[in-house]
């Protein structure tokens, strides 16, 4: 009876919190996702995302992959959107981070995917807003390099009101170029002459459209474009190479008309400093011999015979050389040059094939590719075509003229992000035995764990703590009618009780008269005493019981539910691996299949590559060969002509 005294209340309080305590953090090893994943559902319930708005970060997945994106990582970025939208971690970016996946999309060139993102969060309406039309600009720009010029021009015209001036004059040129592909002049005059004067974008279309009208023999037409390519003076060395590229073409159209001077004056107004100057110095040249002026044709061909010998107007020089001086009655100098040129030709056709040896038989495209990346590709300048060094100097001038072609662009464009995708799944690839690593990991932890929750859960002292609790509101009510008031005692007063307690005790066992009345008196004296002094502060006392009765009963509610989550907890975490080694299983799988899919990939893009450098070694190869034929037949004319003349004496 006495052992459910006040101390053994706070001892049961005590333990109550301990086990429940250590309840909570079972609870939080097992079902910690279980809060989250609610506060994820509520906010499923938010209006969807004004995209048009600026955007506040409240997600901190959504940060990250801005983070990544902003450092240029686009398809870490990516990667990170793809969890992030697994996880259920955008609540709040969900439409901003789809609409990010869509122009990054757009930029490794995967139209399908970039395209449907966009149709779904782009609206007629949406398209309106600026921010939202340059998205729209840039995938019809992505057409317009793929050469599907339908939709380039129907996403153009579909956003063209909405687009700032660049991105309108831009999309203004495209749209021309596109009117001309189509054969439809006049509308691409009409856009032509919607552009800014000042735009440098401007110079491009007016060629365009300038060498269309003048392959149609309308020089008319071309004339107003072809001569105003550069309708300013500007330190533009791309748009000053442009306008040189115009005149030589006015030059060799007015040459084949056989208007002579008037070709001259075109071709006398390129820059020497052009890459355009070997082409226009060779039409001089012919303008002149045309002529009947072959001294004057020779001053120019034997200039631009120290200019690079791999380029094909002074190869073509090689060979007019010689014939001038056939014209001038010096044979003798004649066979030098045709020898000579037959010399070079030879030279240069032994060279080609050796190139072409190397990109069949060794890895010498994926050694180029990689020395691409690190050049660059130099640019042509004023200063003519400049070596990269990429094959070596003997090899890489005939090579700058694929370099430029829009197909080896995007065929290296690809060629180029295959490789990036090639390096993350290497990555990935040497990462896969972690996941292993983390499953076992976490069987482990929870085969560790599961005993110790086994053991709670099987415990009864759920039903003992209740039983003393109700002892406790018994006691509790019997004080408040003075009964038991010994269980307000303190230590002393508990003792003191105790003694009066054996004492009348053992006074009701002695027979009468074997101790005195007044003995008896007071012992019932001191008895009465003891209770004065319990009763004193008997109400806080009651109340301070009461509270902590209170508490107590809270601690067992409490307890209960987390030992019913516990037990839910424990059944979850019992399945929850169940399927996660096939799951990693069948990602390996992907994951190889997907990497031998890419080197598939990367191996046709390279032979796609080697096939497009044969092709255009083969046209130089065949002008050569064509060269070299002239040449020798020309020294085998000059020799038979030698033989010939002793005898006519």
């Amino acid at each position: 009876m006495w052992s459910s005294g006040s101390l053994n209340y706070m001892v049961i309080a005590r333990n109550m919190r301990k086990f429940g305590l250590r309840l909570i953090s079972i609870v939080l090893f097992s079902g910690s996702l279980v809060a989250a994943e609610g506060d994820n559902a509520v906010k499923e319930d938010l209006n969807k995302e004004d995209l048009k708005k600026p955007v506040v970060i409240e997600d901190l997945a959504y940060g990250h992959i801005l983070f990544e994106y902003y450092r240029g990582n686009t398809i870490e970025a990516l990667n990170a959107i793809l969890v992030a939208q697994k996880r259920n971690q955008l609540a709040n970016h969900k439409q901003s981070a789809k609409l990010l996946s869509g122009v990054i999309y757009l930029d490794l060139g995967m139209l399908d995917h970039a395209q449907s993102i966009f149709n779904e969060l782009l609206s007629e309406e949406e398209l309106k807003s600026t921010l939202l039309a340059k998205i729209e600009f840039y995938l019809a720009k992505v057409h317009y390099r793929q050469a599907d010029y339908a939709q380039a021009e129907f996403r153009l015209l579909r956003v063209m009101p909405s687009l700032k001036r660049s991105l309108k004059d831009e999309a203004l040129i495209m749209l021309a170029n596109i009117a001309v592909y189509k054969n439809e002049k006049s509308k691409a005059e009409e856009f032509l002459s919607q552009v800014e004067a000042d735009s440098e974008l401007l110079a491009y279309s007016r060629y365009n459209l300038g060498i269309l009208f003048l392959r149609e023999t309308n020089l008319e037409k071309a004339l107003p474009f072809l001569e105003r390519v550069n309708l300013e003076f500007t330190d533009d060395r791309v748009v000053n190479s442009l306008q040189d590229k115009a005149f030589t073409a006015l030059g060799f159209f007015m040459l084949s008309s056989k208007e002579y001077d008037k070709a001259r004056s075109y071709l006398q107004r390129v820059r020497l400093s052009s890459p355009s100057a070997n082409k226009a110095l060779l039409a001089m040249g012919w303008s002149y011999l045309e002529s009947h002026s072959p001294k004057r044709a020779l001053s120019h061909w034997l200039a631009l015979r120290e200019r690079d010998i791999r380029d094909l107007a002074v190869q073509e020089a090689l060979v007019a050389i010689p014939y001038a001086y056939q014209k001038l009655d010096s044979m003798q100098e004649a066979l030098d040059g045709y020898i000579h040129a037959s010399n070079v030709f030879q030279q240069q056709i032994e060279m080609i094939d050796e190139l072409k040896r190397k990109i069949r038989e060794d890895n010498l495209i994926e050694s180029f590719l990689d020395k691409l990346i690190l050049a660059q590709t130099n640019e042509i300048d004023d200063d003519g075509v400049q070596d990269s060094n990429l094959f070596g100097d003997e090899f890489d001038y005939y090579l700058f003229e694929l370099v430029s072609q829009h197909q080896f662009n995007e065929s290296y464009r690809n060629y180029q992000k295959l490789g990036k995708l090639a390096q993350i799944l290497k990555h990935w690839e040497g990462q896969l035995p972690i996941f292993d690593e983390i499953l076992n990991a976490n069987q482990t932890r929870f085969n560790e764990k599961l005993p110790l929750v086994e053991k709670y859960l099987a415990q009864g002292a759920f039903e003992q703590y209740e039983n003393e609790l109700e002892v406790i509101r018994t006691d509790i009510a019997a004080l408040k009618t003075n009964k038991k008031l010994h269980l307000l005692a303190n230590e002393e007063q508990l003792d003191l009780y105790a003694r009066i307690e054996r004492v009348i005790e053992k006074i009701s066992r002695l027979p009468e008269g074997m101790i005195s009345e007044e003995q008896k008196q007071k012992a019932r004296r001191a008895q009465g005493v003891l209770q004065w002094q319990l009763e004193t502060n008997k109400v806080e006392k009651i109340w301070q019981l009461e509270k902590l009765a209170k508490t107590i009963g809270e601690t067992i509610d409490q307890i209960r539910q987390r030992k019913s989550k516990l037990a839910y907890s424990r059944d979850i975490a019992e399945i929850r691996f169940a399927g996660f080694e096939s799951k990693v299983e069948d990602g390996k799988a992907g994951l190889y299949g997907l990497r031998d899919k890419i080197h598939q990939q990367i191996a046709r893009e390279a032979f796609d590559l080697k096939e497009q450098i044969i092709s255009v070694l083969d046209q130089r190869r065949a002008t050569l060969d064509h060269y070299l034929l002239q040449s020798d037949l020309s020294v085998a004319r000059l020799h038979d002509q030698a033989v010939e003349i002793p005898e006519a004496e």
